[in-house]
């Protein structure tokens, strides 16, 4: 890897961890959250909600921008922005108030993975690996976000986590001003078979979609609450209490998606992405199902697999979108797989918290692993549909 590469690379890793601890802040802060607003579990999902749903529907026009002004820009912007109103989280005293910064945090977001994406899709070579090393980072940002958050939160108050992280954001948009751009002569030019996939109907694109709609909803519902899950079905010695508990779990069982991550960034480069994507959205489906009925060690393998498969099938989706889509549109691509993924999927926070209010935080699982099974239903259509002429992409 060249020293333009690497530091492109560096760029990218140190965005996608803060990207994703930002993301992962609230679910661990829920028992305190709901303390300091007087808010119930519907609430709190709706809060998220309004973040994931920013965070997804602002992908759509910023995945039109990536192809008009450039992705390095787009990542200053939200490494910047992100940083300035992580840190206005200070005077917030309501629910309202904060549900208004966290909207705001969604849409600065939203720029990181049209941006970041289309940055290893035409500007890095050995794009599979890279997608694996980036997506790594990403699942390691959500594994350290349960942890990082409830201690912070837990010894320092519910503000101190947003103040760290937007602290981290900006030191990391200085960091970005010293990384060259890419100049559009030097991108690459894509995967062999995107010429062809152009010339594709518009129903392989509305299967694929919708396959990762329905795999969002599922991530959103799970993550959701999966730290206060496990911390009120666990028990461990050593009383720690139920916000520390929670992060600690669920750090440690989230962070096998970064083997998930390392092992799908090998593998999509020899094998056909969208047949591995198929059978790791029915497999998610089977962990998830196991998170919800299970007890004690399956209970926590359950949550493992969870995070493997789930992380585990981003770099095949990102590889996917390169084979359906021409180069010229790698960002507009990109976008709708972050708004179908974490836009729509977000729509799964509130229901999430409604189903834990009225019928327990377990039944919550049973319906996000009906989502899992329902995308991958979706993809084995785009593989009916394409038949024997898949291909490898590059």
């Amino acid at each position: 890897m060249e020293p333009k590469e690497r530091k492109m690379l560096g760029m990218l890793t140190g965005a996608h961890v803060l990207d994703h601890l930002i993301e992962g802040t609230v679910p661990p802060l829920i028992p305190l959250l709901m303390a300091a607003f007087g808010a119930d579990y519907f609430q709190m999902g709706l809060v998220v909600t309004v973040f994931a749903y920013a965070f997804g529907m602002g992908a759509f026009p910023a995945g039109i921008l990536v192809d008009r002004v450039g992705p390095q820009r787009l990542l200053r912007i939200f490494l910047f922005g992100s940083g300035l109103i992580c840190l206005a989280v200070l005077p917030v005293g309501n629910l309202v108030s904060f549900g208004i910064i966290m909207g705001l945090l969604g849409l600065l977001g939203s720029l990181y993975h049209p941006a970041g994406n289309t940055l290893v899709s035409l500007g890095m070579r050995r794009r599979g690996r890279v997608f694996g090393i980036n997506g790594i980072a990403g699942s390691l940002g959500t594994a350290a976000a349960p942890l990082l958050a409830a201690w912070l939160g837990s010894r320092l108050g519910w503000k101190a986590p947003h103040l760290v992280f937007g602290s981290l954001a900006l030191l990391m948009g200085l960091y970005t001003l010293g990384v060259p751009p890419v100049s559009r002569d030097e991108e690459k030019t894509g995967s062999p078979g995107a010429r062809e996939m152009e010339r594709s109907p518009l129903s392989h694109l509305a299967f694929f979609y919708a396959s990762c709609a329905f795999a969002g909803m599922g991530s959103r519902g799970v993550l959701t609450f999966l730290p206060t899950y496990l911390g009120r079905s666990l028990a461990v010695p050593g009383g720690l209490d139920q916000i520390t508990l929670g992060g600690v779990a669920a750090t440690f069982t989230l962070a096998t998606g970064s083997l998930g991550q390392y092992i799908s960034g090998r593998l999509v480069n020899k094998r056909r992405p969208d047949l591995l994507y198929t059978g790791t959205l029915f497999l998610s489906s089977l962990s998830v199902l196991l998170l919800a009925a299970g007890r004690g060690p399956l209970l926590v393998l359950g949550a493992m697999g969870y995070a493997f498969f789930t992380f585990g099938y981003q770099p095949m989706q990102n590889m996917v979108v390169g084979s359906l889509l021409p180069p010229r549109r790698h960002g507009l691509g990109y976008g709708l797989l972050a708004f179908t993924g974490f836009g729509v999927g977000s729509l799964a926070a509130a229901l999430a918290g409604w189903l834990a209010d009225h019928r327990g935080l377990s039944s919550l699982f049973f319906v996000m692993s009906l989502c899992y099974a329902l995308a991958g239903l979706m993809a084995g259509g785009l593989l009916v549909l394409r038949g024997h002429r898949l291909g490898h992409p590059a």
